[in-house]
């Protein structure tokens, strides 16, 4: 699975009233303009560190402001 499609996985899991705006999402997009609270967010990057069995720090999600920089977490989170 892609980084992108296990990041819209997570984000559907969390709240599937979102679903229609994934298919437009764009590495260079914020994460805030989808719409998604803190909490929702919060439960998306929980979704990820259980998919991925990892636990991304602090000081590495408060730098976290795109799409595209969520998916080189993931990608660089990914074993192997």
């Amino acid at each position: 699975m892609q980084a992108i499609d296990l990041i819209k996985a997570a984000i559907l899991e969390v709240d599937p009233s979102k679903a229609s705006k994934l298919a437009t999402v764009k590495p260079t997009q914020e994460i805030r303009e989808l719409g998604m609270d803190s909490v929702a967010t919060m439960e998306m990057v929980g979704y990820l560190e259980e998919e991925l069995q990892v636990q991304f720090s602090d000081e590495v999600m408060v730098r976290i402001n795109t799409f595209g920089d969520l998916i080189a977490l993931v990608e660089k989170s990914r074993p192997g």
